[in-house]
């Protein structure tokens, strides 16, 4: 029987009313026997207050006596490092809180879209579910290969990695005291704390525990059964009607659990295309009807915009101040 498992979920202020969709989507498909913890990594700029504390909480419903809200200022000094690449930093540094044997690492644009168990995650054979795939010609091979060199792999881990390796997209199933094997030998062997060096070596946080496990540690074979674990997501450039139709295919076709609309794509997309994901999400009983969808997606709107130039205008003054390189959160996934 598979452990239960500790969902972790990393949110910044335009994301929040994302976070409550996922919350709402963990009351009425997670299963509570599944759940030791749900740990949400709070990188919002004054931090979630009471408000949207309380609205978060009342959303997980059942889980809510399991959810604790983390700043992620109280896993670094702030001044290490800013920006999307904090929210990767965090999600490894997370681990020290973490005490069961796997842990699951989300962004707050994932949502699950049908009942789910731990051994959706994790394998009778307590080995990982996640499917690896080639790089070659995928836009993060340089930041794989850098990561793997890094790591100090020859040129045959190097050209494997490129042939298969795990994806960088969530969910993704993080073995806990692996991650903390990864942060301790990274310390010692570069002399720093963790978050300067991963900021530093401009990392990626999935690539960097794939990589380490890799090259120093059990491998991958050890961690993960290569099944699948996809969440098909609705990306800024596919915000259109057809491309909403093509993902929902694709999670229809694939049997997915986990889904994701990327909050560009909810701030800029049309109304048919909105209107597309509401039927989705109202067909898969996240919502009662597309009135009460719509309601959602104002809230979501209402907020983004402010939300956003408040973030990036602190992120540039972080960066003058603190000379930290300033890396926007546009890029993140």
């Amino acid at each position: 029987m598979t452990d239960k498992l500790t969902f972790v979920s990393v949110v910044f202020d335009a994301e929040v009313t994302l976070l409550e969709l996922q919350a709402r989507s963990m009351r009425m498909f997670l299963a509570p026997d599944a759940v030791d913890k749900i740990i949400v990594l709070d990188n919002c700029l004054l931090g979630l207050g009471s408000r949207r504390r309380a609205r978060l909480l009342d959303a997980y419903g059942v889980h809510a006596p399991k959810v604790s809200f983390v700043p992620t200022r109280d896993l670094f000094d702030p001044g290490a490092t800013s920006g999307w690449r904090s929210q990767q930093a965090a999600k490894l540094l997370i681990s020290s809180r973490v005490r069961t044997p796997d842990y699951i690492a989300l962004d707050a644009k994932n949502h699950f879209t049908r009942p789910v168990t731990s051994a959706d995650f994790v394998g009778d054979d307590g080995r990982a579910r996640g499917r690896s795939h080639p790089y070659d010609q995928h836009p993060l091979r340089s930041s794989l290969v850098h990561t793997i060199e890094y790591l100090g792999g020859d040129k045959a881990m190097v050209e494997g990695a490129v042939r298969a390796f795990p994806p960088t997209a969530t969910p993704f199933v993080l073995r806990t005291s692996v991650v903390q094997e990864l942060i301790r030998d990274i310390e010692e062997s570069s002399g720093r704390p963790f978050a300067v060096e991963f900021e530093d070596r401009r990392l990626l946080e999935f690539f960097l525990y794939s990589g380490w496990a890799t090259v120093r540690g059990p491998g991958l074979p050890a961690l993960r059964n290569e099944s699948p674990l996809t969440s098909p997501t609705v990306w800024p450039k596919a915000a259109h009607l057809q491309g909403v139709e093509d993902t929902i295919a694709e999670a229809r076709d694939s049997g997915a659990f986990v889904f994701a609309v990327h909050r560009q794509a909810l701030a800029h997309a049309d109304r048919a295309t909105l209107d597309r994901v509401a039927r989705h999400w109202v067909g898969i009983g996240l919502f009662r009807d597309v009135k009460e969808v719509k309601r959602f997606l104002g809230r979501f709107k209402r907020s983004y915009t402010p939300a956003l130039a408040l973030t990036r205008s602190a992120e540039r003054i972080q960066r003058l101040t603190r000379k930290i390189p300033f890396t926007s959160r546009r890029a993140h996934a």
